[in-house]
């Protein structure tokens, strides 16, 4: 998973607590729709072969953790680690035959989603905080 850094953090946390005192609900629904748009995006970015490994993607139940929320997106599919981070080629009399690299489709999904979803949490947290208050 991915670190996000926010400008302005306090303001952001007192207006999360302020939902979650009024609105708890949406907020879970809001994560879960920017989850879903995250596991679409990681599956575009993942190359299509079989389509067992582009269906692999799940994601987790939010969790509320110290200072906000969390929900996690993984791949479940036997071989993705593979696919993801790269691995030894190997001959099957147990010869090394080389490197395959490592397509970092979960990474790179992450990477590019970052700031647009940030942004779309920032938004959309500004105006629901001016509803509630």
């Amino acid at each position: 998973m991915a670190d996000f850094k926010i400008e302005g953090l306090e303001e952001f946390q007192e207006k999360l607590k302020t939902i979650e005192k009024k609105a708890p609900d949406r907020i879970l629904d809001k994560l879960d729709e920017e989850g879903k748009k995250l596991r679409v995006a990681a599956r575009d970015n993942t190359p299509k072969v079989t389509g067992k490994l582009r269906k692999g993607y799940k994601l987790t139940q939010v969790e509320k953790i110290q200072g906000g929320y969390q929900k996690g997106l993984y791949n479940n599919y036997p071989t993705f680690h593979l696919v993801e981070k790269g691995h030894r080629k190997v001959s099957k009399s147990g010869k090394e035959l080389g490197w395959t690299e490592g397509l970092f489709m979960l990474e790179k999904t992450v990477k590019e989603q970052e700031e647009p979803i940030m942004k779309e949490l920032q938004d959309w947290l500004d105006e629901l905080f001016q509803e509630l208050k």
